[in-house]
């Protein structure tokens, strides 16, 4: 990942040999400086790359050697030393040095040391070295190393090193170390997280300390991670899979519910764990169920989803922990089964979930859709 940054800054910065000499090299600074078009057409002449402004005005394309107030330009403003205060551009801004301010352009920020402020851009944001403030862009933004910073994009956000505070993209985050929480719409991947992860599909990193919350959650070295074979009134066999953190854990089973041979139950959920003592432990957990069909001769095709057909389940289960990777668990369920039993619905004839009930109530609807609740008992075995 530390290469990343490197490679996208060299390529951005390619249009211009800027070096980040603000410590190095004496230059001269004037209050103001204008731009017709492009250099030289400048107030400071041949020289204007050397030359510090207080403001910096171009109509089209400028070239100064650093900026103490403000500068703006319709399509480029470039800076071969630093930029404190404000930089607005049309297409974009590019500092070869430091930034302590605001970067905003239509198109992209590049600057190739330090970022103390905000930079916002339509596509892309760049800090070379450290993110100390804001990056905002509707595409991506990328960061050597985001110390104290919040990156938030459309689509991505490259954290390399550094606690990162906050990341939020609509498609994926990544980050060495998060301090805060990333936030994305598809993955979030990073190192160490303390604070909290979410994300549409998946979360990666390596520990946490705090709740990831996505369809998939891996974490890698102090995550929760089980296998359990469990019956209950409802489905005398059912495979699961949990994982995630003890806090918040993701849940996937797949079961056999009484009934035809060919119909099973698919679902998932999510769960948390309490210790109780060094052996006893708590779960919480609540579930959804959809009936499915298997090669049955009466369904279409081999899987079948003839109907709406749920089973939802809250469970309270105490645990025993035989050793470090066995578990056993049993506990009372409270259950509620949605379905659509109107025969006229699908060619495979309506099953009831529920062995009992002590709620049964039938909506004069077209779908004509059964509820029903009870309570009832599981035990199950993990490793």
């Amino acid at each position: 990942m530390k290469k990343i940054v490197p490679l996208i800054l060299i390529s951005i910065l390619a249009l211009q040999t800027l070096q980040a000499q603000e410590d190095s090299i004496s230059y001269e600074r004037r209050p103001f400086q204008f731009t017709f078009l492009f250099p030289p057409l400048s107030t400071n002449g041949a020289k204007n790359a050397q030359i510090v402004n207080d403001v910096s005005l171009n109509l089209f394309l400028g070239v100064s050697g650093g900026v103490e107030a403000f500068e703006g330009a319709t399509f480029l403003n470039i800076d071969q030393y630093y930029m404190h205060g404000a930089q607005l551009a049309g297409f974009g801004n590019i500092v070869g040095g430091s930034v302590s301010g605001a970067q905003v352009a239509g198109f992209f920020n590049v600057n190739g040391t330090d970022v103390k402020g905000a930079q916002v851009a339509g596509f892309v944001n760049v800090a070379g070295d450290s993110l100390d403030g804001f990056q905002g862009a509707g595409f991506i933004n990328v960061a050597n190393n985001a110390k104290k910073g919040v990156q938030a994009a459309g689509f991505g956000n490259v954290a390399g090193e550094g606690k990162t505070q906050f990341q939020g993209a609509g498609f994926f985050n990544v980050a060495e170390e998060v301090k805060g929480a990333q936030v994305a719409g598809f993955i979030n991947v990073a190192g160490n997280v303390k604070g909290f992860q979410l994300a549409g599909f998946l979360n990666i990193c390596d520990s946490i300390d705090g709740v990831p919350l996505a369809l998939i959650s891996v974490v890698k070295k102090n995550g929760y991670r089980k296998i359990g074979f469990t019956a209950s009134e409802v489905q005398y066999a059912k495979l699961s899979y949990k994982m995630g953190v003890k806090q918040l854990y993701t849940i996937y089973s797949f079961g056999k519910p009484m009934g035809p041979g060919s119909r099973w139950m698919f679902g998932g959920g999510f769960g948390t764990e309490f210790d109780l003592s060094e052996k006893m432990i708590f779960n919480i957990e609540g579930t959804v169920h959809q009936e499915l069909w298997i090669g049955s001769t009466a369904s279409p095709g081999f899987l079948h989803i003839d109907r709406l057909n749920l089973y939802n389940s809250l469970k309270f289960l105490f645990g025993w922990n035989m050793d470090d990777k066995v578990a056993i668990h049993i506990g009372p369920t409270f259950n509620v089964s949605v379905a659509n039993s109107n025969p006229d619905m699908g060619q495979m004839p309506w099953n009831e979930i529920p062995p009992y009930s002590f709620y049964n109530h039938t909506k004069n609807n077209y779908e004509q859709t059964n509820i029903q609740m009870w309570v009832g008992l599981q035990g199950s075995i993990h490793f």
